[in-house]
């Protein structure tokens, strides 16, 4: 009966060994997940953080349309800044040519 008793004790060894390696390999799991569980939280903080940028520097694009209608314009100014100094060069004149005329 010895023998009986002997494979008895090696079953409960192997079924022992095998609880504790399946203890084992959980703890390990759950681990594994809170560190997936992280990375996501880090990943979703990352997404979030670059959604912000992205809407904060969308029209950095539009700075070269932006430059050329600014230059536009600049000539434009000065176009109207040399018609008005004509105009008023033109008034002045008149006004120079009445009081000559006038005077005589």
């Amino acid at each position: 009966m010895e023998q009986g008793n002997s494979g008895t004790n090696w079953w409960v060894v192997a079924l022992t060994l095998g609880a504790v390696v399946i203890a084992v390999v959980a703890a390990l799991l759950l681990r594994i997940i809170r560190a997936a569980e992280s990375i996501d939280r880090y990943a979703s903080d990352i997404w979030d953080a670059g959604q912000q940028i992205a809407g904060n520097t969308a029209s950095i694009w539009m700075l070269g349309t932006t430059n050329e209608v600014a230059g536009q314009i600049l000539g434009t100014a000065q176009s109207i800044n040399t018609h008005a100094a004509a105009i008023d060069h033109a008034l002045n004149g008149a006004k120079e040519t009445e009081a000559v005329a006038g005077d005589r």
